[in-house]
């Protein structure tokens, strides 16, 4: 049983990185700026993990034990 879980979605443009606090600076899948570029996020084993998009967040989803290491 996956823990993985939608804890976010926005699709009126990017989200703000000083409110939503999440593990990672790059993106795990395409590696662009969290801080920079923030439009998604999902719960992961206890933490948020935050995506420039929402192909990367699909991407994510597939295998989250090969990106969250």
């Amino acid at each position: 049983m996956s823990s993985l879980s939608i804890s976010a979605q926005h699709t009126s443009g990017t989200l703000d990185s000083k409110k939503v606090k999440v593990i990672n600076t790059l993106d795990p899948i395409c590696k662009m700026k969290t801080s920079m570029s923030l439009s998604d996020t999902a719960f992961y084993k206890n933490k948020i993990y935050g995506f420039c998009s929402k192909s990367c967040k699909t991407e994510f989803k597939k295998n989250p034990v090969k990106y969250s290491k």
